[in-house]
């Protein structure tokens, strides 16, 4: 068992998946990450908990690196804690990130922001900096890893990483950020100084089996635990990545054989056109739908295709200046793409053929998409057939064929680009997403949470579960769902009786002194009217007739007699109201030793509930 108070690989993948809850508040956070203790060692955190955020810290903003400080103070056990959660991919600058640096190894912003916030947290809770002082763990899934384990390698970051499902190092990345890394490299491999590209020259093997015994000794300090069927760790098979540390590989998907092999028989260019044509699609799909795929991948902006139709001279007039714009793009982007493209339907056959036969595609499946995909490429084709058709026209020289040109040339490349949509519309069908969720399920950290379990305890999400038999029946109960309602519904109760007794308070208060506050009122009036007779005269003529107009009243007499304060007794309704909160009170306790008993051998299910009743 390790030393440190988050001691536990379920301890620390539950407070990483805690650390993409943006919505939470440092409370709820620091109140979650005490509940995830309890539950897991079945003993209270006797530790101080402290949040500090990258957004508070203003050291990301560029890079689009968040990330999560947690500091844990065990003064009790005179021990202390830095925990450093670093966020996954998440939003379109991740995406972009993950092209540029990862996957061609030229940027490691993200790496230096990780270091940035570390220190930005260690100067806000005010952290001795010395070595040997507050160890400093970070926590990391997907392009976490790579951010955290970046850091640590170029910095000396951390103490230690622990990392899930993780984008793997880049040595390429590396190469680019690190002097010493880099100088080590140029001497093995005798390569320039001035060629800034050699390193892709050299054999990728060569240089994976180089830094990974480069960095050997730091790798002592790198967690891994890895999903066979994570998408990543499939991609981590392609030229530039290598894996350090001590990794735990996990099956959290037994249905599917994952897709490692599958990367290590197609060939490194493949891999390479086909993960980047998936990152941009995936970027540009995320930012806006198949209209901003059109937009992003082929410089295609569909409001102007769409206005291209019957009356095509008048449109062509009016938006001479964006069509002009999107043909030029087309005319950029379309070769390499199209390249990429051919790339992948050549090799059709072995990547969709392996799919299949590991069973994420049916046979229907893989001939839908291969079909899509290469009435993509004839579309390509097409458009860059018309492209060359305009160049040709426009160097007559003659303006108005040069307009008729461009107008019938844009209104083949709508047909192209409408077909293209068509196509991409069919590969987003849902029998096909399917897929990708399957993928994307194998990355998640539930799934690899699910993948440690073990025994009686199991995880449903972050929520822990427990299992029991009774006769041949087998019964999950979700722990943590458990605790939850019974403390919040404890306080709830706790709350509502509050509210009752300062109900009764205030009848008993209120009505009195309302009845006070008023019989004050009329002794006043009383006192006014005995006191000036005459100002009441009016009211005197409102009711006799003077004979004489100059008759005054001169005294006034009032015999007053105050009864008692009665009002209704409102004791039976306030006994109902406590009465309701007593029955609930017997519901939660019932419910409570209903699931004890179940477990009746498991004492820590008694332990757990004794101590949230407590917190």
């Amino acid at each position: 068992m390790s030393h440190r108070i988050m001691h536990s690989p379920e301890m620390r993948l539950r407070l990483t998946q805690l650390g993409y809850d943006d919505k939470l508040s440092k409370e709820g956070f620091t109140e979650k990450v005490k509940r995830i203790y309890l539950e897991e060692t079945g003993k209270k955190l006797h530790a101080d908990v402290k949040v500090y955020t990258s957004k508070e810290a203003r050291t990301s903003k560029q890079s689009g690196y968040d990330g999560l400080a947690i500091y844990l103070d065990a003064k009790e056990n005179k021990k202390d804690e830095l925990y450093i959660i670093s966020q996954g991919t998440k939003n379109l600058k991740d995406w972009d990130y993950n092209i540029k640096a990862m996957f061609a190894g030229k940027e490691y912003d993200q790496a230096k922001s990780t270091n940035e916030f570390v220190k930005a947290a260690q100067n806000h809770f005010k952290l001795d900096k010395n070595e040997g002082s507050t160890p400093i763990i970070g926590l990391s899934h997907s392009l976490a890893h790579n951010n955290n384990t970046t850091a640590y390698l170029l910095y000396d970051t951390f103490d230690e990483v622990y990392s899930v499902n993780g984008a793997q190092t880049n040595y390429y990345q590396l190469y680019n950020a690190n002097n010493e890394f880099r100088e080590a490299i140029r001497n093995t491999f005798k390569i320039s100084p001035g060629d800034t590209n050699a390193i892709y020259d050299i054999d990728p093997n060569q240089l994976r089996q180089f830094a990974e015994n480069h960095y050997k000794d730091k790798a002592k300090n790198i967690h891994q635990i890895i999903s066979k069927d994570d998408p990543l760790y499939a991609a981590s098979a392609v030229r530039g990545f290598f894996t350090l540390g001590n990794v735990e590989m996990v099956d959290t998907n037994p249905n599917y054989p994952g897709l490692r092999s599958l990367v290590e028989d197609i060939p490194d260019e493949v891999i390479q056109d086909f993960q980047e044509l998936a990152i941009q699609y995936t970027t540009a799909s995320n930012q806006g739908g198949i209209n901003g795929v059109m937009q992003e991948i082929f410089g295609v902006n569909m409001n102007i295709v769409n206005k291209i139709g019957d009356n095509s001279l008048k449109t062509y007039m009016t938006n001479q200046t964006e069509i002009d714009g999107m043909i030029r793009q087309l005319d950029k982007k379309v070769p390499g793409l199209l390249q990429q493209v051919k790339t992948i339907t050549s090799n059709a056959d072995l990547i969709f053929g392996r799919l299949e036969d590991a069973g994420y595609i049916s046979n229907a499946q893989r001939q839908l998409i291969v079909e899509e995909i290469t009435n993509i490429e004839t579309e390509l084709e097409g458009i860059q057939e018309t492209l060359s058709s305009i160049v040709d026209v426009r160097g007559t020289g003659n303006f108005i064929t040069q307009i008729g040109g461009d107008i019938a040339a844009a209104l083949k490349i709508k047909g192209h680009i409408n077909a293209i949509k068509d196509s991409l519309k069919v590969l987003n069908q849902e029998d096909l997403l399917k897929v990708l969720d399957e993928l994307k399920a194998s990355h998640s950290i539930m799934e690899v949470l699910n993948g440690l379990s073990h025994g009686k305890k199991s995880y449903l999400g972050t929520d822990m579960l427990f299992t029991t038999n009774h006769g041949n029946k087998e019964i999950k109960v979700n722990i943590s769902a458990a605790l939850r309602m019974y403390q919040e519904g404890k306080t709830v109760l706790e709350e509502k009786l509050s509210k009752i007794r300062q109900f009764q308070a205030a009848i008993d208060r209120e009505i009195p002194k309302s009845y006070d506050r008023n019989k004050y009122k009329v002794m006043r009036k009383i006192d006014d009217i005995e006191a000036n007779p005459s100002v009441y005269t009016h009211i005197l003529r409102k009711h006799l007739y003077f004979s004489r107009l100059d008759k005054k009243v001169r005294r006034i007499q009032v015999h007053d007699v105050f009864f008692p304060l009665e009002h209704k007794n409102l004791d039976e309704e306030i006994y109902e109201l406590k009465q309701s909160v007593q029955k609930s009170y017997t519901y939660i306790e019932n419910y409570r030793k209903a699931i004890e008993d179940l477990f009746t051998e498991e004492k820590e299910v008694a332990t757990l509930f004794r101590l949230v009743e407590g917190e």
